[in-house]
C-alpha cells in the first residue's frame, strides 16, 4: 500500500512538473524554394529557411496547419515579369498536423500490395520505399505520390477565391509528394524529411481573354529538430529575424540546370 502511495504521490509531481513547463513543441527547421514558370518561362523564384512548431500533446485538439515562422527570405524575378507573385504566395511550404501518408487511412483510400493508392476505383498515387536520400540520418526511406485532383470533373477546380484579386483561374495539376524515414507503425511529422508539391493554374486577369498557363513547384528540406517548451517557442516566434542571409544547406538537392541558368538572369526585388 506505501509503495502504491509512493507512486501516485511520484506521478502527482510529474503531473504538476509537466503542467508548470507547458506544452512541449517539435521545433522543425527547413530550407524552402518556390519558384513560378508563366508560360513555361521562369518568372519568380523565392527560398529562404523557414521553422514549424508541432506539438507534442497528442490528447489536445490538432490545429490543421502547425504554426511557422520565415527566417530569411531572398526574391527574385525576371525582368519582364510584373511583379504579382499571387501564384508563388499561396504556394509557400505549409505543414499539415496529419502527415500525407497517414491521411489516406479512412474508407476513400485504399492502399494495394504494389504500393499503388487509390481514391474509390481511382488510381490517385503511390506509396514506395527506397534508399534513403541523406544515410547519415537513415538507411531506408518511404514517399508518398498523390494527385490531389484525381476524381474531380476533367480533373480540374475553379480558384474561386483569387477573384479577389482580380484573377480567373482553375487548377488543372495538383501533385504532392512527402519523405520519410521509413519505420513500422504511424508516421509523424517527426519522420518528415521533405515535401514537394507542383500545382499548374490555367489563368487571366479579369478583362483579359486568353489564359496563361502557371505552374508553381514548392519544395521543403527539413534540416534540423529540436524538443522546445511552450515558452521557448513564444519567444522565437516574437524575435525579429537577425539576418536576411543564409547558406543553402549542403543536403539540399540542386536545381535541374535549366533552371538554374534561368535563376542567374534573373533581378532581385
Amino acid at each position: 500500500m506505501a509503495k502504491r502511495i509512493e507512486i501516485v504521490v511520484v506521478c502527482l509531481f510529474m503531473a504538476i512538473a509537466m503542467q508548470a513547463n507547458g506544452q512541449q513543441y517539435l521545433r522543425l527547421k527547413g530550407y524552402y524554394r518556390v519558384y513560378q514558370s508563366t508560360n513555361f518561362m521562369l518568372s519568380y523564384f523565392v527560398d529562404g529557411m523557414m521553422e514549424f512548431y508541432v506539438p507534442l500533446d497528442t490528447t489536445s485538439k490538432k490545429q490543421t496547419f502547425v504554426d511557422r515562422k520565415f527566417l530569411g527570405e531572398r526574391r527574385r524575378k525576371a525582368k519582364q515579369a510584373n511583379g504579382d507573385e499571387t501564384f508563388v504566395r499561396i504556394n509557400m511550404p505549409a505543414l499539415e498536423s496529419v502527415p500525407l501518408i497517414e491521411s489516406i487511412k479512412s474508407e476513400e483510400y485504399s492502399t494495394r500490395n504494389n504500393g499503388d493508392v487509390y481514391r474509390w476505383a481511382d488510381k490517385c498515387g503511390t506509396i514506395s520505399k527506397h534508399k534513403f536520400p541523406n544515410q547519415k540520418i537513415a538507411t531506408t526511406g518511404i514517399t508518398i505520390n498523390m494527385d490531389n485532383l484525381m476524381g474531380q470533373e476533367n480533373h480540374e477546380i475553379e480558384m474561386n477565391q483569387l477573384k479577389m484579386y482580380g484573377i480567373i483561374a482553375r487548377m488543372t495539376q495538383f501533385d504532392e509528394q512527402e519523405t520519410y524515414v521509413e519505420h513500422a507503425g504511424t508516421y509523424a511529422l517527426k519522420d518528415l524529411y521533405s515535401a514537394h508539391k507542383h500545382q499548374t493554374f490555367m489563368a487571366h486577369y479579369r478583362g483579359e481573354d486568353t489564359d496563361e498557363q502557371i505552374d508553381v513547384w514548392s519544395d521543403l528540406f527539413i534540416t534540423d529538430r529540436a524538443i522546445i517548451s511552450e515558452s521557448e517557442m513564444k519567444k522565437i516566434k516574437k524575435e525579429k529575424p537577425r539576418t536576411l542571409t543564409f547558406d543553402i544547406p549542403s543536403s539540399v538537392p540542386q536545381l535541374d540546370n535549366n533552371i538554374l541558368q534561368a535563376w542567374l538572369q534573373m533581378v532581385e526585388y
